[in-house]
């Protein structure tokens, strides 16, 4: 692995700690990227025979070209499958993965695989690059289409979807279903009115002036919904800035960053809707396993894997890429007409069933027993 992602802790546990294999698990680091795991925290540190760091080199402190010790250990160890992060701009990967072909290793590759906005060079490449390896680990439905559409075989692509700490966010919905919205959210003049939450990182590409300018138009004339934004970033102050208006009248509220689970858990379950209208990556996991639908923009192309879990209708919708105005015309549409019992039950389903550590040891099984995907 590239990183060791802390959201990862609880599916390193269970593949480490699968019967039916050892698994080595190989990552390096970037410093001020993402929060690493803590092994010790996370119950990891029986495993740590099976966990090697190695050193990551990168270009310009963003894309990573190098890492010091893979190509040693794909010469020299014993092994049956590797699996590598499917990124091109790996260039030890290239070289890994061409030498555990040549000594019989079955190569696999987890990834995003094509997006479907590549042309040119950069489309040859990448097929290029893909055909490395044996089989595919990949995040949605969409990317496998687009896969055998450029003549990849059905057979060797497996979608694997993705988690965050599903077992916890089990516990928690059972201990949070009776809360009352007025001791979640006393921030808002009237908690009782319909909540619309985004939670993450105040970027740019997240858009949040877009969420800001539709509910800002829905209250224009009166308070019909309340606001919350929880997290931090470079945008936070413009943001506050641009909602002036509804701080100050009582319906939008910066909870800044939140590193509690179970105080995010309160947030979410509590919301109505969850709307991240830039790319909405794995914000959309997180609030379906609490219960709440999600909201993102329609372009695919700008989009991330996890806005595969959004089934139009049914736990969220889509609206037009950078559009306001329809932004603002599908949440006041949503939310008037939801049933918000059943669409609690809609989102849990998508996650129960498929974006959480235990299915996707399934799909780790199938792959190593040569069976066929079941997507």
């Amino acid at each position: 692995m590239n990183l060791a992602p802390h959201y990862r802790a609880p599916l390193w546990r269970v593949l480490l700690n699968n019967p039916g294999w050892n698994m080595h698990f190989f990552y390096g680091d970037h410093a001020n990227v993402v929060e690493t795991i803590d092994f010790e925290r996370e119950g990891l540190s029986l495993n740590s025979k099976q966990i090697h760091k190695v050193k990551n080199y990168w270009w310009k402190g963003t894309v990573l070209i190098w890492q010091k010790g893979v190509i040693r250990e794909c010469m020299k160890s014993q092994f049956e499958f590797a699996v590598f992060p499917g990124e091109m701009s790996r260039l030890s990967t290239w070289v890994a993965a061409i030498i555990c072909r040549l000594r019989g290793v079955k190569v696999v590759f987890w990834e995003h695989g094509l997006y479907g906005n590549e042309k040119g060079f950069r489309l040859i490449l990448k097929k290029a690059f893909f055909s490395l390896a044996h089989k595919h680990l990949l995040y949605e439905r969409r990317a496998k289409k687009l896969m055998i559409e450029h003549g990849f075989a059905p057979d060797n692509l497996y979608v694997f979807f993705n988690s965050l700490d599903y077992d916890v966010h089990k516990v928690l919905r059972h201990k949070l279903q009776a809360l009352d919205k007025k001791d979640v959210f006393p921030f808002f003049t009237n908690p009782y009115l319909p909540v619309v939450i985004f939670i993450g990182r105040l970027t740019g590409v997240k858009k949040l002036d877009l969420l800001l300018q539709a509910v800002n138009q829905i209250n224009d004339k009166q308070t019909d919904v309340n606001l919350l934004i929880v997290g931090d970033g470079a945008h936070k102050n413009s943001l506050e800035e641009q909602g002036r208006a509804g701080i100050q009248n009582g319906w939008l509220y910066f909870a800044g960053a939140c590193y509690d689970e179970e105080e995010n858990g309160r947030y979410l379950s509590m919301s109505d809707l969850c709307v991240s209208p830039g790319n909405v990556g794995l914000t959309a996991i997180h609030s379906l396993s609490f219960g709440t639908p999600v909201c993102t923009h329609d372009n695919m192309y700008h989009q991330m894997p996890e806005s595969g879990a959004i089934q139009a209708g049914h736990n969220g919708f889509f609206f037009k890429e950078n559009d306001a105005k329809d932004l603002k015309v599908k949440i006041n549409d949503w939310l008037n007409l939801m049933d918000r019992r059943q669409v609690r039950k809609n989102s849990y389903e998508i996650i129960d069933k498929y974006y959480n550590p235990h299915y996707q040891l399934t799909v780790f099984n199938r792959l190593v027993s040569g069976e066929s995907p079941e997507l």
